[in-house]
């Protein structure tokens, strides 16, 4: 969930600051998105796996993608050789080894649970599919060329743009701007609120305090507290559930911390134009027929979910360079500077000798990993991962309040929004809620609504007795069906049907 989120909230941050100082605008991003496929931000024991220039041609492209790769090769003992060995399938590990497999390295994948895809996972039943990690990603270049390599060019699915987005205040649903003609509509700001995150906007701020600023700092000081409690508070706790005042603004939203020394002030409105302009110019020098189009602020998916993926990474390296159930135990390092991995698989005790090992797993797993080569890697076990359930439930399409349906062509009256985000000052214990099919209507069957919720998170424990971590699923179903209640449903509603509730431990 974390990568990326610096995009998702520049928009959201540049659209206020537009709104306020009456520049321009940009659409607002939702919670819980994924941007693109990334690199493994893990430790590569082995140095660095160097990614081959791209070609500059179509037809080369094509060669180097269609390229074989040398066999898989017996070391001494019956052990295994490879060139790179990636621990991890989801979507770091296994972009990383598609794109070396395409540039002809001799790869293997090792995952330890029964699927491939990590945190990524997808779940369908009695005609619903759903998402029990990431629920969308904001399209890119880099996941287009991805796609379409593997060929799912024909399997994704993009979200209608124009689905608004909403913060839950004081009993009613506010919708977020979208464009600057919105302005004159936005009410969850009052004109005195607006007045103080205009002046912000444009650069009449503080000077960044020498010290290091958390995520409520910074917004406090450029837009002020009322933009912080109700739109950046509820978006930080639903994409990191986690506190804003102890957040770290450079490390978090590196992407909007870097817009104050961008320009000639220190405005996030000149500098969110400035970065605007940048990225316009990269789209346009990296432009490439052969990916295909969306239009601007779509989410993405595939027919079948975003498991579809790794799953299409599987199959296109082959049973023999993805291996499911491979749980490694140990990884050393040799004398001749190479690496022996030693895994428990369904097989027995298996030892592939790498030249280069990429760990894409947790961090918690990471060091259970790496302590024994790396004694630091223990100081993993510091990171803080809060409790949190994603709730996916389905009621009867009637159940909802006629404000949040409308009707759309061919389908009638269905609900018409991103979801909602909720502040952590309104008393409700549910972060957010992801309208799940009105972003993909056909994901449910006929009569039904279905909705994405989070719940817990790093503050839970400190409000709640007992936390999110100590409910049963039902209790935790119970909770998140009051809240909805509350926000979404007419009065007196049905009991949910309960496809998932997934408690994230770490």
């Amino acid at each position: 969930r974390g990568q990326g989120t610096g995009g998702k909230m520049l928009r959201t941050v540049v659209v206020l600051s537009l709104l306020a100082a009456q520049a321009a605008a940009f659409s607002v991003a939702p919670l819980g998105t994924f941007a693109g496929v990334r690199r493994p931000a893990g430790l590569c024991a082995g140095g660095r796996v160097a990614s081959a220039p791209r070609s500059s041609s179509l037809a080369q492209r094509k060669a180097v993608r269609s390229s074989g790769v040398v066999g898989l090769r017996a070391a001494g003992g019956g052990n295994e050789e490879v060139d790179a060995l990636v621990i991890g399938s989801g979507i770091s590990g296994s972009s990383l080894a598609f794109s070396l497999h395409q540039k002809g390295v001799d790869v293997v994948v090792t995952e330890a649970r029964d699927v491939v895809g990590g945190n990524v996972i997808t779940k369908e039943q009695d005609g619903f599919l759903w998402e029990e990690g990431p629920n969308t990603f904001q399209p890119t270049r880099q996941i287009m060329r991805l796609a379409t390599d593997l060929g799912l060019k024909d399997e994704l699915a993009f979200a209608d743009h124009t689905l608004p987005r909403f913060v839950f205040w004081e009993n009613e649903l506010f919708p977020l701007p979208s464009k600057l003609e919105d302005a004159p509509f936005f009410r969850l700001l009052t004109i005195p609120e607006k007045i103080i995150a205009g002046i912000g906007a444009i650069g009449l701020v503080r000077p960044r305090p020498a010290e290091e600023e958390s995520v409520q700092e910074f917004i406090n000081r450029h837009l002020g507290e009322a933009v912080y409690k109700k739109i950046i508070d509820p978006f930080v706790s639903g994409v990191y559930a986690g506190d804003p005042a102890q957040l770290s603004m450079q490390s978090a939203f590196r992407k909007i911390s870097t817009l104050e020394d961008m320009g000639s002030t220190s405005g996030l409105v000149e500098g969110g134009l400035l970065r605007q302009a940048e990225k316009a110019k990269e789209a346009r020098d990296n432009y490439d027929p052969e990916l295909p189009t969306y239009k601007g602020g779509a989410l993405g998916s595939f027919k079948k979910g975003l498991q579809t993926l790794p799953k299409a990474v599987r199959a296109k390296m082959g049973d023999e360079r993805v291996r499911v159930s491979w749980s490694v135990d140990s990884i050393t390092k040799q004398e001749d500077g190479r690496y022996k991995a030693e895994f428990s698989t369904p097989q027995g005790k298996k030892t592939v000798i790498a030249r280069t090992v990429a760990v894409t797993s947790p961090a918690h797993a990471t060091r259970t990993i790496l302590e024994d080569m790396i004694p630091e890697a223990k100081r993993l076990d510091d990171i803080f991962y809060p409790t949190v359930t994603s709730v996916t439930v389905a009621y009867p399409k009637d159940a909802f309040k006629d404000s949040v349906r409308r009707e759309r062509p061919g389908l009638g009256q269905r609900l018409f929004g991103f979801g909602n985000l909720i502040p952590r000052s309104m008393d409700v214990r549910t972060l957010g809620t992801i309208w799940s099919s009105s972003l993909f209507p056909d994901r449910v069957p006929e009569g039904y609504e279905m909705l994405l919720n989070y719940i817990g998170g790093a503050r839970d424990p400190q409000k709640y007795n007992p936390p999110i971590a100590d409910l049963t699923d039902e209790e935790v179903v119970a909770v998140v069906h009051g809240d909805i209640s509350k926000i979404l449903l007419k009065d007196n509603p049905p009991p949910p049907k309960g496809l998932g509730a997934p408690k994230g431990p770490k």
